[in-house]
């Protein structure tokens, strides 16, 4: 299962008009096709987060307090990774399948079974997940699974985003030669 988050908290209706509007325009701003948000009966809720448990999956999974996550910043490669992956997916997917080839263990090419899909499912500013899909499965994999493919370094923009995945796949190249 992919990560997720559980924000437990105080929930209470905002009934203040201009707390509405502002609530209305970052929703917006966010999901700029939510034509419900303007339905009569559509109501806003302000959340005070009070704790968060983050399950990111096996043997993953912790907890921070409402002070951190307040002041946590958001990934500066969050804005713009979907776009990225979309990218890679539709022009580069041959780069990604090399990336993969190159990094987990036990996909070295194989003719025999080779990886035929190497979808990017999201991106970050440490690296990326893939979801990758082999020809069979074998036996300590299935056909279909996800997996993660770090940066050598934190990105910081989406040029540095490019660089990382250009070297990534140069490295992988130098190692089929």
């Amino acid at each position: 299962a992919d990560g997720r988050v559980n924000l437990t908290g105080k929930c209470e209706l905002i009934k203040d008009k201009e707390e509405i509007e502002k609530a209305k325009e970052i929703y917006m701003k966010k999901h700029p096709g939510a034509f419900w948000a303007s339905f009569g009966d559509f109501n806003w809720f302000r959340l005070d987060v009070e704790s968060i448990r983050f399950v990111g999956g096996f043997a993953r999974a912790g907890s921070i307090s409402a002070e951190e996550y307040k002041n946590a910043k958001p990934d500066p490669v969050a804005e713009f990774g979907a776009a990225i992956s979309g990218h890679m997916n539709e022009d580069h997917m041959s780069a990604t399948i090399a990336m993969v080839q190159g990094e987990v263990p036990s996909l070295e090419p194989d003719e025999e079974n080779p990886v035929e899909e190497a979808i990017i499912t999201s991106v970050d500013s440490l690296g990326m997940y893939v979801k990758v899909t082999r020809k069979e499965a074998v036996s300590f994999l299935p056909k279909s699974f996800k997996c993660r493919l770090p940066f050598p370094r934190k990105a910081e923009d989406r040029k540095d985003v490019k660089m990382l995945i250009v070297e990534m796949t140069q490295a992988a190249a130098s190692k089929e030669d």
